[in-house]
């Protein structure tokens, strides 16, 4: 059983990967829309939504006011969520995440199996993507613009080195500037920063330098800047205030840099940058100990595809190395060039490296072993108040880690394989267990709740935020309260800072100054005011 199982994986990567996609969609999108919007999630669904209620597509805004800080792409597809599936749930939000998520490690493996004609490095590169840890466990249950934005972005490198191996210029400007446009529409500056960096890395490598000079080059610009500039050119037809909306835009990308900083923030974060990495990207990153191999860099430069990632990932990464609190979704479009490296490391050099492969093969069985005898633990968390067929679930996950872990420690040339369905098993676990429990004991639910009351209390009447002036790390807090309390009446609420007119206020820490405000109701720190 044991040899047919490991014969069908060797003989068929690609199939072996795309069971394991199907494997992995019921892990990852089980109580995908359980815990309240968080993080950057409300401040997207509320542009979003805001545009639906206003019926006006061209403008971000937040409140009624504009919102400079991103373009609207990506509003634009959660707003197209919003309208096909009729409505504005937790799941809906995340949708247009986690489904290019799915997307971008199939693109992964197309694209690796074409430039290397071997499925099995495409098959572990695209797998590394969605098993990483940082993926397992945190971007992938948010609403976030990062995935669909480096999945469009990772195309982009992709196509750049696909009409390079045929010289076909025009296309080569044309595709990846034209992607280049929708993205900069999707999160501003840093697009032009990826294409610009990308091209002069990769054409003064291949001394071609002298392309960027070409018409081809220059016509593919133009078009990328008539994209943008018809977007800008209709926004300013309802607010002309550009001059605000590109200076914020160029903002929020330059505020982290080592500039804003000062000296030992970015010496502290330049050195714990690959080890912080390394640890965001495990276990994917246990297979670095397979690029110690003396033919390593050898290996690389006689690869053209191989050569042309590394350079892709060199001119980019310096970016975010040299600029202190660079989160790591930022780099996703940039960590599958990693994974294809050390795919790369881990089946070409595994056999020549003997005790270097004995180590890896111990990790992950001890690993595989850890979590099989952690599982059994959710028994005693209480947990079977708030997650049905608790027993069920433990049981059946336990038996199959067990199961897994068996197969790892039997299986001889596809352990690897074996050890990432162990990490759908921990994602599954995840969806069963922590974000159940992360609800019943998190105070968000608490205000998303109260933010809901609101709504169904004030109804159709008018609603305002009194002196609503956020500093940016409440930004979050704050825009959850307005997405929930926008959604359960369908109504924008507005910011004022006068409490003369007549309606509902909705204060942070404060007291209307006029006598007359009645307090409605207050939830902590937070109260709603009538005026009559």
């Amino acid at each position: 059983m044991m040899h047919k199982l490991e014969t069908f994986l060797i003989q068929n990567p690609g199939k072996a990967f795309f069971i394991l996609i199907l494997l992995a969609i019921p892990a990852f999108f089980i109580n995908l829309g359980l815990l309240p919007l968080f993080a950057d999630e409300p401040t997207r669904a509320n542009v979003a939504l805001e545009m639906i209620l206003s019926n006006n597509f061209s403008v971000p805004t937040v409140g009624g006011e504009f919102y400079y800080n991103k373009p609207p792409f990506y509003n634009w597809i959660l707003a197209g969520f919003y309208l096909l599936t009729g409505n504005f749930s937790e799941f809906t939000t995340r949708l247009p995440a986690i489904i290019p998520m799915f997307l971008f490690a199939i693109n992964i493996y197309f694209w690796v199996s074409y430039f290397l004609k071997n499925k099995s490095i495409a098959a572990l590169s695209a797998l590394l993507f969605l098993v990483n840890g940082r993926m397992l466990i945190y971007d992938s249950m948010l609403g976030h613009i990062d995935i669909l934005y480096s999945c469009l972005t990772f195309n982009s490198f992709m196509l750049i080195f696909y009409f390079l191996e045929q010289k076909k210029w025009l296309l080569l400007f044309l595709s990846s500037y034209i992607i280049t446009a929708i993205t900069f529409l999707s999160k501003g500056m840093p697009s032009i920063v990826f294409q610009g960096f990308t091209l002069i890395a990769v054409l003064l490598y291949t001394k071609n330098f002298k392309r960027l000079f070409s018409w081809q080059h220059i016509l593919s610009g133009i078009i990328c800047l008539l994209i943008i500039g018809a977007y800008f050119w209709n926004y300013y037809q309802y607010n002309p205030n550009l001059e605000g909306y590109l200076s914020t835009i160029w903002d929020q990308s330059s505020r982290r840099t080592a500039t804003e900083f000062g000296f030992m923030a970015s010496l502290i974060h330049v050195i714990s940058f690959p080890f912080e990495h390394a640890v965001h990207l495990f276990p994917a990153s246990l297979l670095l100990l397979f690029c110690f191999h003396g033919g390593f860099i050898r290996g690389i430069k006689q690869n053209p595809f191989l050569t042309f990632i590394t350079i892709v990932f060199l001119a980019n990464i310096w970016v975010y190395w040299l600029s202190p609190q660079t989160r790591p979704r930022y780099l996703l479009m940039l960590y599958p060039l990693l994974f294809i490296l050390w795919s790369h490391a881990y089946y070409t050099y595994r056999e020549v490296l003997p005790k270097t492969q004995k180590i890896f093969n111990g990790i992950i069985l001890f690993l595989a072993i850890a979590v099989t005898l952690a599982i059994p633990a959710a028994f005693f968390f209480g947990l079977n108040e708030y997650v049905p067929h608790l027993n069920l679930k433990i049981v059946f996950l336990t038996l199959a880690c067990a199961l897994i872990s068996w197969g790892l420690y039997r299986l001889k040339d596809s352990k690897i394989i074996a050890f990432i369905v162990l990490l759908i098993m921990v994602r599954l676990a995840f969806s069963w267990f922590i974000l159940p429990h992360r609800l019943e004991n998190m105070t968000d639910n608490y205000f998303k709740n109260s933010a809901i009351e609101i709504g169904h209390i004030v109804k159709d009447q008018p609603l305002y935020f009194y002196r609503y002036h956020p500093s940016e790390p409440d930004i979050p807090f704050h825009d959850r309260l307005i997405f929930y309390i926008q959604r359960s009446r369908m109504k924008q609420v507005k910011f004022t800072e006068s409490d003369a007119m007549p309606g509902y206020y909705f204060t942070f820490d404060k007291n209307p100054d006029n006598p007359d405000a009645i307090l409605v109701k207050q939830y902590q720190n937070l109260k709603l005011y009538l005026i009559k």
